[in-house]
């Protein structure tokens, strides 16, 4: 039993304030007088940690020490006394057995008053033989390896098993703006390693350096920081190792380099590789978006024409750009109104930037947001890498939101704060991203009545429609469907290089009497359509993928579900002519005069297997 330990009489005979403890069981089992008057103990029923006011864990490296050497002797150590400010004492300790530990104290406050030097020298005899040869130790290794260590690039100190420094070259004083009489004698960890680069507390039980005497092993560290005199941090990397007088363990050896410059250089070099395949990417986005306008060659198509709407029309379009205002353009589906953007984008000052247009009806709201703002890697599951957004793709240049009534509030409210910013976030970025850009948004229902019906907000509307501009339907303006034919026919035999094929007279009444339902979309397609089946040069019009031969006219009116049957129809009647093949010079998408991917997205979105038509 500890309460019958065989040591508890030698507590008392001890000359200095002793205390017999457990460790293990944090109890201090003998006090004797002066260690009652030193800490104020009524009673030996105490704990040890009771008195502790150290770090547990730096009491843990000293009773590590006392367990390993047999005893040991610590300066660092601090308890709470009798009174309010806690003794300077040096404390001793001394392994009795498995379990139990016999802690002396040199109260030095009392020794400054009895001539410290005198008391040292009877009291500490042993403590102090044992620190001048580990000194000794180290000073010949120092006398030895003087040349060696003076000419090295490398910082390198020595320290004994208290912590304490026992040498310090040239370039460890230079690198660290102390000299070696301000360290050596000292422990060094509160002195240049106290702290972490982010300013947290670094304790010293978790220090490499001290675990390699404590562990008896070589600690390699690639990437720490010690503080200069200064107060400033140098990045370093070290390796500690152990050293030995005659097979007893006294301390280490620290070797260190100063890898500040390079850290910062790397960190520089990460930096710009990131912003290298940011950009990389961005121009790829780009080049993508491109791409698929000079593939769709729609720039000019909807300002073709001579009715008065189209004479109109293109007056609204050179103001719009001049005023290099947000514009709002409204219209039936398939009328011009991605014509019409292109065109302001064509003839504004932005027009060597891109046009990028993004569906506000094509995806669902998470996914629009991250299409529309970019993100960062990690910023939610699946977001693998960093995302350039399409705000930031069009910085510069025009953001064309097609069918912007479909739109979620919430992304509404959004988009309203960037257009009043100027500025927006990364989905998983901290920063803002400043943006100039000019926004149209186009849309084929009624917006105000949507505002007036709650979903669409009210700022936003006002925000868009600073200029608005309305896309008349085709069938009211019959005068330009000559004009459109011939330029969608032109364009589409240079780009396909189709023999050169003429809209004869009979083409043209044919084209007039048909009451396009679909708009100028509908034209384009069945020109195109019928420029690639063309025989002889002779054009024959298949009016049956929209509806019914010369069909309905201007009084009928198709609901948006209707629309979406032609649409559908239409896209299965071209994967039949094509066999199932959607991309190509002979594919559905060039029949449709769309781009492929926006063929796939809509054979997505009707669930049409082109397999099947193979």
């Amino acid at each position: 039993m500890l309460d019958d330990s065989p040591y508890l009489p030698v507590v008392d005979l001890q000359p200095l304030p002793a205390l017999l403890v457990a460790p293990r069981a944090n109890r201090i089992l003998k006090v004797n007088p002066a260690a009652r008057l030193l800490f104020g103990l009524d009673t030996a029923e105490a704990r040890l940690s009771d008195i502790l006011v150290s770090a547990t864990g730096d009491m843990a490296v000293f009773l590590d020490a006392v367990a390993h050497f047999g005893r040991y002797t610590a300066r660092a150590l601090q308890f709470r006394g009798a009174g309010e400010v806690p003794p300077r004492v040096q404390t001793y300790g001394v392994q009795l057995d498995d379990d139990e530990v016999l802690l002396s104290f040199l109260d030095l406050d009392d020794l400054d008053k009895r001539s410290r030097e005198a008391e040292l020298e009877a009291q500490q005899k042993g403590g102090l033989m044992q620190w001048q040869k580990i000194y000794g130790f180290f000073r010949e290794v120092e006398v030895q390896n003087h040349l060696i260590l003076e000419a090295a690039g490398e910082g390198i100190y020595g320290i004994n098993a208290q912590g304490q420094a026992t040498f310090v070259n040239r370039a460890a004083q230079e690198m660290l703006g102390w000299s070696a009489d301000d360290l050596i004698g000292r422990e060094l960890h509160p002195i240049i390693h106290h702290k972490h680069l982010n300013g947290e507390h670094f304790p010293a039980h978790q220090c490499p350096i001290y675990a390699s005497f404590r562990k008896d092993e070589t600690m390699r560290v690639d990437d720490d920081v010690f503080w200069r005199k200064d107060g400033k941090p140098i990045m370093v990397e070290y390796v500690s190792t152990p050293v030995y007088d005659q097979q007893v363990l006294a301390g280490a050896v620290v070797i260190f380099r100063d890898v500040t410059e390079r850290r910062e250089n790397e960190r520089k070099l990460r930096e710009a590789l990131d912003e290298v395949k940011e950009l990389q990417q961005k121009l790829e986005q780009e080049n993508d978006y491109l791409l698929t306008e000079i593939r769709s060659a729609r720039s000019q198509a909807g300002v073709v024409g001579v009715s008065p709407a189209i004479r109109s029309l293109n007056a609204q379009i050179e103001l719009a750009a001049q005023g290099n205002a947000h514009v709002l353009v409204s219209g039936p589906p398939g009328s011009g109104k991605s014509m019409t953007v292109s065109a302001i984008h064509e003839a504004s000052s932005r027009h060597r930037r891109p046009l990028v247009r993004i569906n506000c009806s094509e995806t669902n709201a998470q996914t629009m947001e991250a299409e529309l703002f970019g993100h960062r890697r990690g910023a939610f599951p699946g977001a693998n890498r960093d995302q350039t957004g399409k705000l930031l793709m069009a910085n510069n240049g025009t953001l064309h939101l097609d069918e912007i009534a479909d739109l979620s509030k919430n992304l509404q409210a959004k988009l309203h704060d960037v257009l009043q910013s100027g500025s927006f976030q990364r989905l998983g970025a901290g920063e803002d991203t400043p943006v100039s850009l000019n926004v149209v948004a186009t849309t084929s229902r009624d917006l105000s009545a949507e505002v007036r019906a709650g979903r669409f907000r009210q700022d936003l509307y006002f925000a868009l429609n600073l200029f608005s501009i309305r896309c008349e339907p085709l069938c009211e303006r019959a005068e330009d469907i000559p004009y459109l034919a011939k330029h969608f026919l032109d364009r589409m035999t240079r780009r396909l290089r189709l023999p050169a094929t003429r809209l004869s007279q009979a083409n043209i009444k044919v084209l007039t009497e048909y009451g396009w339902p679909g708009n100028v979309r509908e034209l384009e397609n069945v020109i195109e359509r019928a420029a690639i089946l063309a025989q002889g040069g002779r054009l024959e019009f298949d009016f049956h993928l929209a509806g019914t031969s010369p069909g309905p006219g201007p009084d009928v009116v198709l609901t948006n579900e209707d629309l979406r049957d032609l649409e559908r129809k239409n896209l299965e009647n071209a994967l039949a002519r094509t066999k199932g093949k959607v991309s190509g010079a002979q594919g559905a998408a060039s029949i449709l005069g769309i781009a492929p991917t926006t063929a796939y997205s809509k054979i997505k979105s009707y669930g049409i297997d082109p397999a099947e038509f193979r």
